[in-house]
């Protein structure tokens, strides 16, 4: 049997709960989201953000991001938690050649610039930019 620890505020370390409770203390961040028409999916700590658009209109698409992500970025600061540009990765999807069509290489994260990815990790699974996996 364990000891008993008091616990003040925050979660203990591998508690089973602390996905859980970090899900509904972020709950409002889809809101946030949705208010710049963009789509939000939570797993535990893990946010991505998804916004369809043609390729006409790509570089308007990347604004909305950017300005979502710096509301974002406030959202979170006013919660104690901090958006990590360096953990952040930008993918385009859809056909080769329609994402051989798009110019943007990078996209600005904060005070930083993330390069676009062909390939990303998610949730175990790399998935790239033609949805090849």
């Amino acid at each position: 049997m364990s000891a008993t620890t008091s616990v003040e505020f925050g979660v203990p370390q591998v508690s089973v709960l602390g996905p859980l409770l970090f899900v509904l203390y972020t709950t409002q961040l889809s809101q946030v989201v949705a208010d710049h028409g963009l789509t939000l999916h939570q797993y535990a700590d893990d946010c991505q953000v998804y916004l369809i658009t043609s390729l006409s209109d790509v570089s308007t698409a990347v604004s909305r991001f950017t300005d979502c992500l710096d509301v974002i970025a406030t959202w979170m600061s006013t919660r104690r938690l901090r958006l990590n540009p360096t953990k952040t990765q930008v993918m385009w999807l859809g056909s080769k050649h329609q994402v051989d069509r798009i110019t943007i290489h990078s996209v600005p994260v904060l005070s930083t610039s993330v390069n676009v990815v062909d390939t990303a990790r998610d949730l175990g699974v790399v998935v790239d930019s033609t949805l090849t996996m």
